[in-house]
């Protein structure tokens, strides 16, 4: 069956009306007052009809109708799938049937049946797509405090930071990543014919066989180099001026990063790279935090990915505080201390949060 054949937002109600609607147009038997009210429940949603096309689509690519009207709608989806002879074959146009109909009750008891079986063979097309799309793009993923390593199919090693989300897509020429939110650690496996590209918001990261690190937060992307060099490319930033061409694609500016350099984006501009700590970068994969005048909106948020209890920040304004220091991801206590001892400061700790506001 085609992709096409089944929707993924399978909802049972809408094409069990849409099956009768198929058996009551093809029985002839519609009055015009009938067509009205077909007519009128086609219009009322677009999932109305793509129901109706898709039963028509399925009906026409696996008979499901037995002859004597005995099978069961299991039956009838096993006899849809070796496609036997004694079935009689129907799409939205007029068709001869292969085997003779006694009566038009006869015909309608099994397109009832067929209706149930379509239902059915619709809900396990959906249910197979579902998990093969999710076996063709896996999602990794971890939890507040937890941190992963997962090994790719081509030998890639990514380290997933705490509550980080990342799809993975390859393909015969590359080799996709979608970091949805989170931190991530990637050690790439060379390969110069399928280049390896981390997507983060409008952001790419193009490497070959490198070892780079990857945090996105909502202030932007932070890209580090441990070994190698990577391309970080801006969709936002390519030239409005420049018309698409079709069939030829337009590579978006490249800033490229090397060993030991870092890189920050912010909304959807890229800075020039810089020289990196690199061993403050990756302190998370040992448990630490290593802050150099960090903002206070960073840094709430990396708590929040490791502890259960969330740092609030009351007043905007104060995201933009800069920290310096070295903490343990997992206990916030020596950070709240330190916010304390500010003049310009006020935490409140409450059962479920700690809040940090003005004074």
């Amino acid at each position: 069956m085609s992709r096409r054949s089944v929707s993924a937002d399978f909802n049972q109600q809408i094409y069990e009306e849409a099956c009768d609607w198929f058996v009551d147009m093809r029985m002839g038997d519609v009055d015009a007052a009938g067509r009205q009210r077909f007519d009128a429940w086609v219009r009322k949603s677009p999932e109305h009809l793509r129901a109706y096309l898709e039963v028509s689509e399925i009906w026409d690519d696996a008979p499901l109708v037995d002859s004597s009207a005995q099978l069961s709608s299991t039956d009838l989806i096993a006899r849809a799938r070796k496609a036997g002879a004694d079935v009689v074959a129907l799409n939205g146009a007029a068709r001869t049937p292969t085997t003779a109909v006694r009566s038009p009750s006869a015909v309608r008891v099994r397109l009832r049946l067929a209706a149930a079986a379509t239902i059915a063979f619709i809900a396990i097309a959906v249910g197979s797509l579902i998990g093969y799309e999710h076996w063709r793009e896996p999602t990794y993923s971890t939890g507040i405090g937890e941190q992963r390593s997962v090994v790719l199919e081509d030998g890639s090693r990514a380290q997933l930071n705490s509550r980080t989300r990342l799809k993975v897509l390859f393909t015969e020429r590359a080799r996709h990543i979608e970091l949805l939110e989170g931190q991530a650690l990637f050690n790439v496996a060379k390969n110069p014919q399928r280049p390896f590209v981390v997507t983060s918001g409008d952001f790419s990261v193009r490497a070959v066989g490198t070892v780079f690190d990857v945090d996105r937060k909502q202030s932007g992307t932070t890209v580090t180099v441990l070994e190698g060099r990577v391309a970080v490319s801006s969709l936002a930033e390519m030239r409005p001026e420049i018309a698409p061409v079709p069939g030829i694609e337009v590579a978006p500016p490249q800033v490229f990063v090397d060993a030991g350099e870092q890189l920050r984006t912010n909304a959807s501009s890229t800075a020039q790279p810089a020289p990196a700590n690199v061993a403050a970068a990756t302190a998370w994969t040992r448990g630490s935090l290593v802050l150099s005048g960090s903002r206070l909106g960073d840094v709430v948020e990396e708590f929040n990915r490791h502890n259960e209890r969330p740092l609030i920040i009351a007043d905007p304004s104060l995201a933009e505080m800069r920290i310096s220091g070295v903490y343990a991801s997992t206990d916030p206590t020596l950070l709240i201390e330190f916010l304390r001892e500010q003049p310009a400061l006020r935490v409140e700790e409450r059962e479920s949060s700690v809040v940090i506001g003005s004074r």
